[in-house]
């Protein structure tokens, strides 16, 4: 439409000093806004805040952060040409009256909005952020409690130690059946279930075939699975409760799925539950995958009597009603201990946690921003030295 003296459109690929640029804006009757994706679209605000004769009209992309506060500009969607041609019409023609009432009150919002209302209302919920954070946190193990721990476990006659494996007593492994334990490891677990006064429960994730394998010559007692299998020392396993099994085959093609969808991930088959690992995915995919996969398998589970745990890399699927915390439990109320310590690093550790009477000392390790254990320390090391100070 241009001719050799005249041209309809001006395309400006720079900035603009300050003052120039709000004499435009001022002098502008129509402002034409359409990103297709912004996250705060500055420049119809400072569009606003330019006409200080509230004459003028915004025209604003639905998908701009600014479309959610100044609902009183022509909203369109970017990509629809004829709406975005029908906005610059209803511009062009909208009466004086209109355009005031609707600058008055787009004005009023981006004046009370400024840039030190923003900041204060980030920083206020920043702080507060960090205030319910602090009253949701474990305190840390310190040297004193420790002290104190150990002191009780000293007075005490009957004591009780549950103690979770991976992340907790060895750290985790890109291949899960690569994380048996060390000697270290293995001396120190018999050197406190030689002691008489001591019930040493290890309480894992892990099929009690690996956990046989590993520890099983040891005098040890071992919930499995989250508390399917049960073997007290020298006993013979037996289950928690009668379960099935059937739901695998119609299951396990949407783990699969997600296998075949994630590089790194794989399906590990325990004798009543489905693990979808993904430790050696990529972080970010796995993670992503990871939401997708227990939103799938939880709409799948809904009134079956399964339920899906989320672990340390880890998404599981398995019988309902059965988990760490009802095996604790019933642990508790047959060996009645005076002293009870119960360790662990993950999700499926919280219903140990919250099976535990208030006096019993429990640990989470790893980071614990939330969590129903008292105390938390940094990781297996630590937990080694811990229970090293008990001998």
């Amino acid at each position: 439409y241009r001719t050799i003296s005249w041209n309809p459109v001006h395309y400006f690929y720079r900035s603009f000093p300050f003052e120039e640029l709000a004499a435009l804006y001022r002098l502008a009757e129509v402002a034409l806004v359409t990103p297709m994706r912004d996250g705060m679209n500055l420049v119809a605000k400072e569009f606003v805040a330019s006409k200080t004769d509230q004459r003028g009209v915004l025209i604003l992309s639905e998908r701009a952060g600014a479309a959610r506060e100044l609902s009183d500009a022509l909203i369109i969607n970017p990509t629809n040409l004829n709406q975005l041609v029908e906005a610059l019409h209803e511009a062009l023609v909208m009466p004086e009256e209109e355009q005031l009432t609707r600058m008055a009150n787009m004005q009023a919002l981006v004046q009370q909005y400024d840039v030190f209302a923003w900041t204060k209302l980030f920083m206020d919920r920043l702080a507060y952020a960090k205030t319910q954070q602090l009253n949701l946190a474990t305190t840390r193990l310190r040297p004193a409690t420790a002290k104190q721990l150990v002191r009780e476990y000293n007075q005490a006659e009957r004591r009780l130690l549950l103690l979770d494996y991976d992340g907790t007593l060895a750290p985790f492994h890109n291949n899960p059946q690569r994380a048996q334990p060390d000697q270290e490891l293995r001396l120190l677990l018999r050197a406190l279930s030689d002691n008489p006064e001591n019930r040493v429960v290890i309480i894992s994730g892990r099929d009690r075939g690996t956990l046989e394998k590993w520890l099983g010559d040891l005098p040890l007692d071992f919930i499995a699975e989250h508390g399917v299998w049960l073997r007290a020392a020298d006993e013979e396993w037996h289950l928690f409760q009668e379960l099935r099994a059937d739901w695998k085959r119609d299951l396990r093609p949407v783990l699969e799925l997600y296998v075949s969808r994630t590089a790194g991930s794989f399906i590990e088959e325990k004798d009543y539950s489905l693990v979808w690992h993904y430790r050696r995915a990529d972080n970010e995919l796995g993670a992503s995958r990871a939401r997708e996969l227990t939103s799938h398998l939880t709409f799948m589970a809904s009134n079956t009597g399964l339920q899906v745990l989320e672990g340390n890399m880890v998404v599981e699927i398995k019988n309902s009603g059965i988990n760490k915390g009802a095996a604790a439990a019933r642990t508790l109320a047959t060996y009645h201990p005076d002293f009870i310590l119960a360790i662990g690093d993950d999700r499926t550790d919280e219903d140990t946690f919250g099976a535990m009477p208030p006096e019993a000392y429990t640990v989470k390790v790893g980071s614990a921003p939330r969590s129903l254990a008292r105390f938390h320390v940094s990781d297996s090391t630590e937990v080694r030295n811990l229970l090293r100070s008990l001998l």
